[in-house]
């Protein structure tokens, strides 16, 4: 009997079409939470799993991108999902699935907001605002306070997602996956799958984003006016009409 990892899940089993989301670093299932509930409301059974790591889940025996992938087979394996959709981290995470989705199915794949190459110097400032974040130990109110697009529920659970994970997770992940580089994995897209990349507002850090989104091939590249990296608190609606646009236009 294939075993999954632990997951959260929205809408009817009995949904004729189905959805599934990989959250971030320092993250949780629970950071789609109002994408999942759209599209669920849409008619989708939607699952989101916890990556090793995170949410109390351990983590494996390194913490490559590919090794959180691998975990995560079981899924596709037992499933197939018409919306695959990544965030940050777990956009990477998406990239190294890619080969392994339907090769003839439709299938819609949406990145939000994914840095798919850090050089040395970049990762220096990536890697201290990381660990200033999980230091300086925010609060909802905090997060509110900074992000005013967020609601309660928003920040609540981006507390819960850095706290009970491992104090290391920034670190080690960035340390495992030296270096930073995932654009060769965009060759992986099936022919059959539709891929968009949602980018930050061009203000933040979104400019260098769609300077290297732009120079991909057969993908659709989206700056989100006024949103951070956080655009599935921010823009939901956004994330979910480009998730469908992608198979039912």
């Amino acid at each position: 009997m294939t075993t999954v990892p632990s997951a959260s899940q929205w809408g009817s089993p009995t949904a004729s079409r189905r959805a599934f989301l990989i959250h971030g670093l320092n993250s949780s299932s629970h950071t789609f939470h109002r994408v999942a509930s759209a599209l669920a409301a849409k008619g989708y059974l939607v699952v989101a799993p916890n990556l090793l790591g995170h949410a109390l889940r351990k983590p494996g025996v390194d913490f490559q991108v590919q090794t959180l992938a691998d975990d995560l087979l079981p899924y596709l394996q037992a499933a197939e999902y018409d919306i695959v959709i990544g965030h940050s981290l777990g956009a990477h995470v998406v990239l190294s699935l890619l080969k392994y989705l339907p090769k003839t199915k439709p299938t819609s794949v949406v990145l939000i907001d994914p840095s798919v190459e850090i050089t040395a110097e970049q990762m220096v400032d990536f890697r201290a605002k990381l660990s200033n974040n999980i230091r300086s130990n925010p609060t909802a109110e905090d997060y509110m306070a900074l992000n005013p697009l967020w609601t309660r529920e928003d920040a609540i659970w981006r507390v819960l997602g850095t706290q009970i994970g491992r104090p290391t997770n920034s670190d080690d992940h960035i340390d495992g996956n030296v270096p930073w580089s995932f654009s060769h994995l965009f060759a992986d897209k099936p022919a059959a799958a539709a891929l968009t990349v949602l980018i930050e507002d061009l203000r933040f850090n979104g400019a260098l984003k769609l300077e290297i989104a732009s120079k991909l091939k057969d993908i659709r590249a989206v700056i989100v006016p006024n949103a951070s990296h956080w655009m599935q608190y921010e823009f939901p609606e956004v994330i979910v009409e480009e998730a469908l646009r992608n198979i039912e236009e």
